[in-house]
C-alpha cells in the first residue's frame, strides 16, 4: 500500500470505530446469552453503552477546553492530557505507561488472534498451515487439522508461523501510513463485517431456532462484565480521529450499530447452536449441517473485518500519542508502536496463555483507560479551564511583547545603519535671519516668550477639540467598575446622572434664581443645569448612593462562565452533551465513573476470589 494523501471522512470515521469495537469478542457473544440469559445481558449492554459514549464525548470535551483547540485545530492525542491537565509527577508517569500498556496490549492480542485465524484458513482451504517450532518440536512444522486449541499447532512454542507472516505483510504497509490514509481500508472493513453478520444470522436460522435455550435468568455471570463492557474499549482511537466529521453523530450511531450486531448475534447465535466454553460461533457452523461456501466466506471474510483492520489503526494512534506529545521523536515512536508488539506477541501465537494475556490487560489497562481516565481527565479539564484560558492569553501576550521588541530591535538597527551608511554633509546653510514681530508686542511693550506662544496656541487647540468633541469630556470621569463583580470590568460609556429634585434642592435653586433675578434667561437655564447635570467624579461628593461601591482593584476571575468568556475573543469548546448545563455535564461524568469503579473493582474481586479457589474464570482453556 502506497501512502497517499486522504482525509477522515463521516464513513470513514464511522467504519473506523465499528472495526475498533467489533471483534474477535463477537464470535463468544452468544455464549454469555446462554449461560447468563436474556434480562442481565440486555442490563449490561444498555449500561455498556452508556458509559462508553459519556466516555467518549466527556474526552473529547476536555480535548476541546484546552485553550487553543477549541476546534482541534492543535491536535491535540489523549496522552497530552496528561502532561496538562495532571500535576503530580508521579501520577502523570503512571498514567502515561497505563495507557501505553493498554494500547500496545491490545496490539499483541490482536496480532495473535489474526495470526491464528489465518493459521485456521490455511488448514481449511490450503490443507495445511506450516510454520518454525521452538518446543518441544523444533525445526519445520506443518499441520494439516485443526483441533480443540484456538491455533491449529496447538500448545506447540512456535517462532513464527505462516498466519503470522501473512498478517504481517498485510499489516505493515498500512501501519506505517496516517490514519486518514487508511480510511479506505476501515470501509471495506466495515462492508465485510456486514457481510459476514448477515450470513452468520441466516445460517443461524437455517439450523433452527429454538428459544428455550435461552433462559430469562441464567446461572453463570462471570463473564458478563469482561465480555460486553471491554468489547466497547474504543475511545482511545477518538482523539486521534479527525474532528471535523460531527464527532457526536459518529460515535452514538457506531456504538448504536455496534450494541445491535452483539444483540443480533448473541440471540440467534444461542437459539441456534448448544455452546460451551472452548466453542464459539464459527466453530459450530463449521461442524453443522448447514456449512456451505457461503460461511466459508464469511470465515474468511472476518479476521479480514474484524480483526485485521484494527491492527493498523491502533499502531497508528500509539504513534500519534507518542509524537505529538512529544515524548519521543518519530522514529523511537515507530520502534515503539511497530516492532515491539510483533516480537511480544510471537509467544502468544499458540497455546491458551493469549486468553490470559487478554482478559488480564483488559482488566487492568484497557478497562483504566477506556471507563475511569476519561471521566478523571474531564473533571481537570473543567476544574482548570478558566486558569488554562489565562495562562494562554499571558502567552499570548509575552509572544506578542516578544515580537514587538524584536520588531523594535530591527527598526533600530536598521536605522543606525542608515545613519551611518548617509552621505557627509560638505557645508551647513545660513542661518535663517531672525526679525522681531511686533504684532506680538503687549500693552507693557514687552515681548511674549516662545514658551508663551506654544502654550497659547496649545490651549486654544485643546478648546477647539473640546467644543467639537463633547466626547473627550469622558476622559476625565473617574473609572467605575461593577457592583461587586470579580472581573471588575471598567464601565467607559457612563450615562449623565440627574439628580432627582428634592425639597431641599429646591429651596436651593429658588435661592440662586431669586439672587440672580437681573440676569437673563440664558443665564439661569445654564445655572439650573450646573445644578441638576452631574459628571460621575462630582456625584461621589454630591450623593454616593447613587453610585454602587466597587472594589479598588480587580479581585479575581469571575465564576460566570457566560461572562469570563464574553470578556475575551474566545471560542467556545465542544459540548458532550448540547443544551445542558455544566453541572448536568459534571454530574453524568461523576455517576459513570461510580459505575465503572464498581463493575471493573467486582470483576478483579471475583477473578482473585477465584484464583484463590484454584480457579480463573478468564482462562478459557481445556484445563480450566
Amino acid at each position: 500500500m502506497v501512502c497517499g494523501q486522504s482525509g477522515i471522512t463521516f464513513l470513514g470515521a464511522l467504519s473506523l470505530l465499528v472495526s475498533e469495537m467489533i471483534g474477535p469478542g463477537l464470535v463468544t457473544i452468544p455464549i454469555l446469552f446462554e449461560t447468563a440469559g436474556l434480562i442481565t445481558p440486555l442490563i449490561m449492554f444498555s449500561v455498556a453503552v452508556m458509559l462508553a459514549c459519556s466516555s467518549a464525548l466527556l474526552l473529547v470535551e476536555a480535548l476541546s477546553s484546552i485553550p487553543g483547540n477549541e476546534k482541534f485545530q492543535k491536535k491535540i492525542e489523549y496522552i497530552s492530557l496528561f502532561s496538562i491537565l495532571i500535576d503530580n509527577k508521579i501520577l502523570r508517569i503512571i498514567s502515561y505507561l497505563i495507557l501505553f500498556l493498554s494500547v500496545e496490549s491490545m496490539i499483541i492480542a490482536t496480532i495473535a488472534l489474526t495470526s491464528q485465524a489465518f493459521d485456521a484458513i490455511l488448514v481449511r482451504f490450503v490443507g495445511s498451515t506450516c510454520g518454525i517450532g521452538l518446543y518441544p518440536d523444533k525445526g519445520w512444522i506443518c499441520v494439516q487439522n485443526l483441533n480443540n486449541f484456538n491455533s491449529p499447532f496447538g500448545d506447540r512454542l512456535m517462532f513464527v508461523t505462516g498466519g503470522f507472516m501473512i498478517t504481517f505483510i498485510l499489516v505493515i504497509p498500512m501501519a506505517i501510513c496516517n490514519l486518514g490514509e487508511n480510511v479506505k481500508i476501515q470501509i471495506l472493513s466495515f462492508i465485510s463485517l456486514i457481510i459476514v453478520i448477515i450470513i452468520w444470522i441466516i445460517a443461524c436460522i437455517m439450523n433452527g431456532l429454538s428459544p428455550n435455550r435461552i433462559p430469562l435468568i441464567g446461572n453463570d455471570h462471570s463473564l458478563l462484565v469482561g465480555t460486553v463492557l471491554f468489547n466497547y474499549a474504543f475511545i482511545i482511537t477518538v482523539p486521534s480521529m479527525n474532528q471535523d466529521v460531527s464527532i457526536r453523530k459518529v460515535i452514538w450511531i457506531s456504538v448504536g450499530i455496534t450494541t445491535l450486531t452483539y444483540i443480533l448475534i448473541g440471540l440467534f447465535g444461542a437459539m441456534a447452536f448448544h455452546f460451551d466454553l472452548t466453542s464459539n460461533l464459527i466453530s459450530e457452523i463449521r461442524s453443522s449441517k448447514i456449512h456451505n461456501i457461503f460461511t466459508d466466506i464469511a470465515t474468511l471474510l472476518f479476521p479480514l473485518g474484524g480483526l485485521l483492520a484494527s491492527i493498523p489503526a491502533d499502531t497508528i494512534v500509539l504513534r500519534y500519542n507518542l509524537v505529538r506529545s512529544e515524548l519521543c521523536n518519530y522514529s523511537m515512536a515507530t520502534f515503539i508502536s511497530l516492532v515491539i508488539p510483533w516480537c511480544v506477541a510471537l509467544p502468544f501465537q499458540t497455546g491458551f496463555w493469549l486468553n490470559i494475556f487478554t482478559n488480564w490487560t483488559s482488566l487492568l489497562f484497557i478497562s483504566i483507560t477506556n471507563f475511569l481516565l476519561p471521566f478523571c481527565l474531564f473533571h481537570l479539564s473543567q476544574k482548570k479551564a478558566k486558569m488554562l484560558q489565562t495562562l494562554e492569553l499571558a502567552r499570548e501576550e509575552a509572544e506578542s511583547n516578544e515580537k514587538q521588541q524584536n520588531k523594535n530591535i530591527d527598526d533600530n538597527k536598521n536605522k543606525n545603519k542608515d545613519y551611518f551608511n548617509r552621505e557627509p554633509i560638505i557645508s551647513l546653510p545660513p542661518p535663517p535671519s531672525i526679525t522681531p514681530d511686533t504684532s506680538t508686542l503687549e500693552g507693557e511693550g514687552e515681548e511674549k516668550s516662545a514658551f508663551q506662544k506654544h502654550l497659547e496656541r496649545h490651549l486654544q487647540k485643546l478648546e477647539k477639540q473640546k467644543l467639537e468633541n463633547p466626547q473627550l469630556e469622558r476622559l476625565k470621569r473617574a473609572k467605575v467598575y461593577r457592583n461587586m463583580s470579580a472581573d471588575a470590568v471598567p464601565i467607559d460609556e457612563l450615562p449623565d446622572f440627574v439628580l432627582k429634585k428634592n425639597t431641599k434642592k429646591n429651596d436651593s435653586l429658588s435661592t440662586i434664581s431669586s439672587s440672580n433675578s437681573n440676569n437673563n434667561d440664558d443665564d439661569n437655564n445654564n445655572n439650573i443645569n450646573v445644578l441638576n447635570v452631574l459628571s460621575p467624579g462630582e456625584i461621589y461628593e454630591v450623593d454616593k448612593t447613587y453610585i454602587p461601591s466597587h472594589p479598588s482593584t480587580p479581585r479575581s476571575t469571575s465564576t460566570d462562565d457566560e461572562e469570563f468568556y464574553s470578556l475575551f475573543n474566545y471560542v467556545k469548546p465542544f459540548k458532550a452533551f448540547p443544551g445542558t448545563s455544566k453541572k448536568f455535564s459534571m454530574m453524568i461524568s461523576y455517576s459513570a465513573a461510580s459505575i465503572s469503579i464498581l463493575l471493573i473493582s467486582g470483576v478483579i474481586i471475583y477473578d482473585f476470589i477465584g484464583l484463590a479457589n484454584g480457579k480463573n474464570y478468564f482462562d478459557l482453556g481445556v484445563n480450566n
